[in-house]
């Protein structure tokens, strides 16, 4: 039971409705009880008076809020205690759960159908409507219409108002929606600020424009939040059976789709399906799938190789690099490092990189154990800008991982940092850079040249090695060649080694002859090898040169 005066605040909470709530009796005083529970039925009248101008008692079904973000099915009964006017000073809410001790529901509600914030259908229950009325509309021959809503920058307001007050605002916003649209349409909540409405039986273009607009007109007037308004608008892309597709997938692929055309247009602006962008949504979906496919599943798609980095004086091989190639390049059109950006956009470059370093280890300590003199050369690891930070996807930063295996040393080991990473977050980086350090390992900055980069923090930061792409000697005009000899220089004054990739053939070569760095890497002096292929070249190249 809990006690709240006329404006809904509590005053007063007895222990079951905090176990109920999963708080403490002490916490809940002042807050206002809505904060509790989510209506899912229309209120029912208790009062005799049907006339008075509020009612004073009334039934409702709720799910009550957990602290533990689960919910639970409740009945609610709010009682108002009245004055000498007859009008309700405070109000008497008694809750009754509709489950048992052992979380079963009571009666046939089918709650796990039910989004608990809003109270609208959630994606099962709206997958199973849209195959019962894809099922119809064949028999029928009938078209029905599915619109993707998003709410534009909602994540703003959210952070603005509070993710308890942005929850409310979502409530408030489901409601409109829903009194926007006819019985017979359903309204669903995917999650966050996204919803699917289905039209059905009237299907057609013109139908779902005017529910559309409709909708749109729902979110005009502007939304209270504290002392302050604020404006909503929706993203809404519709889709039609069967003219944009005909399954459940395809439907709210396609209506994304839409979605996504009519955010470009502008806020709150509607779309209909734009084929090409639909075919190349569906193409980068299938290509993420495939790449999640194959980073957690390594060993079947990738093998390691390893490309020298070569000492342009003597023409020795005094390192290598770990490279990843595909195990059937051709399923695919491009190799792996054409999609390392996605993969670390997807958040998947922690995985595939720690598969490489594993990988790394186990060749490295295979060379040594049969004597190799593969196991004599440092091996530099490229990294994605993910492994900068230290809320990784297991609670495990680079450093622990590298602990874990557990290895006598790790100064063979030299690990390539991309510039990007740096100068996104050059306070959170340094930190982590200093700990690999403090375990031995060498750190390499990529990509120097291509992205801003603070040259005091620079030579403050423990870089050994720095990577420098050719193609920057190729610029036009001389006095940008000669500014990548000036930066090999200053690298070699904060004692950076400057390494020169991608060299790629005689003439690339030539254009970075007169560059001072004398460790250079590419084609021209040899491509990524497998370890079997590797050991045979590196042989044959010390007969012949050293």
């Amino acid at each position: 039971m809990v006690l709240t005066d006329a404006a809904g605040l509590i005053v007063l909470a007895n222990d079951a409705f905090c176990r109920i709530a999963g708080c403490e009796r002490s916490e809940v005083a002042g807050w206002p009880v809505e904060h509790f529970f989510l209506s899912l039925r229309t209120p029912s009248m208790l009062a005799s008076d049907t006339n008075a101008e509020e009612p004073t008692s009334w039934q409702q079904e709720v799910l009550c809020r957990r602290d533990d973000g689960e919910s639970m099915p409740v009945l609610m009964t709010v009682d108002g205690l009245l004055d000498e006017r007859q009008r309700p000073h405070h109000y008497l809410r008694t809750f009754v759960s509709l489950a048992t001790p052992t979380g079963m529901q009571l009666g046939d509600r089918h709650w796990v159908h039910v989004d608990p914030m809003t109270g609208l259908p959630n994606w099962l229950l709206l997958r199973d409507r849209l195959n019962h009325a894809l099922a119809q509309a064949e028999r029928a021959e009938n078209g029905l219409a599915v619109l993707f809503i998003d709410i534009d920058r909602f994540k703003a307001v959210n952070d603005a108002v509070g993710h308890v007050e942005g929850d409310r605002l979502l409530g408030e916003l489901a409601q409109r929606l829903q009194k926007a649209l006819r019985s017979r349409d359903t309204l669903a909540r995917l999650g966050g600020d996204q919803f699917i409405v289905l039209l059905e039986k009237d299907g057609t273009a013109e139908s779902a424009q005017v529910v559309t607009e409709r909708l749109q007109e729902a979110l005009e007037p502007p939304f209270l939040s504290g002392n302050r308004y604020l404006l909503l608008t929706a993203s809404i892309g519709i889709a039609l059976y069967p003219t944009d597709a005909q399954d459940e997938e395809a439907l709210i692929t396609t209506a994304r789709s839409a979605m996504y055309s009519a955010r470009k247009k502008g806020p709150g602006r509607l779309a209909f399906v734009d084929h090409r962008l639909t075919t190349k949504l569906k193409e980068k979906h299938r290509l993420e799938s495939r790449l999640s496919e194959a980073i957690h599943l390594p060993e079947r798609h990738f093998q390691l190789y390893f490309q020298p980095e070569i000492d342009v004086d003597t023409g020795c091989c005094i390192g290598l690099e770990a490279a990843i190639r595909w195990r059937h390049p051709k399923q695919w059109q491009q190799p792996p490092e054409a999609f390392l950006d996605t993969i670390c956009r997807l958040g998947l470059g922690i995985r595939l990189d720690r598969w490489v370093i594993q990988s790394v280890i186990a060749h490295h300590l295979g060379w040594l154990q049969s004597g190799s003199s593969l196991g004599e050369l440092p091996v530099s690891i490229r990294l994605c800008e993910s492994h900068l930070v230290h809320d990784t996807f297991d609670r495990r930063p680079l450093d622990h991982f590298l602990r874990l295996q557990r290895l006598e040393s790790l100064a063979w080991m030299t690990l390539q940092v991309p510039g990007k990473g740096l100068s996104s977050n050059l306070d959170g980086a340094s930190h982590m850079l200093k700990r690999l350090e403090r375990l031995g390992v060498r750190l390499s900055i990529d990509g120097l040249g291509t992205e801003p980069l603070d040259l005091a923090w620079l030579s403050r930061l423990p870089f050994a090695r720095a990577r420098i792409s050719a193609s920057l000697a190729r610029a036009p005009q001389q006095d940008e060649r000669n500014l990548v000899e000036a930066l090999c220089r200053l690298l070699q004054a904060l004692h950076i080694e400057p390494a020169i990739i991608d060299i790629d053939d005689q003439a690339m070569a030539s254009t970075v002859s007169h560059l001072s760095s004398k460790l250079v890497q590419g084609d021209y002096y040899c491509p990524a090898l497998p370890a079997e292929e590797l050991d045979q070249w590196l042989t044959e190249r010390h007969s012949a040169r050293c």
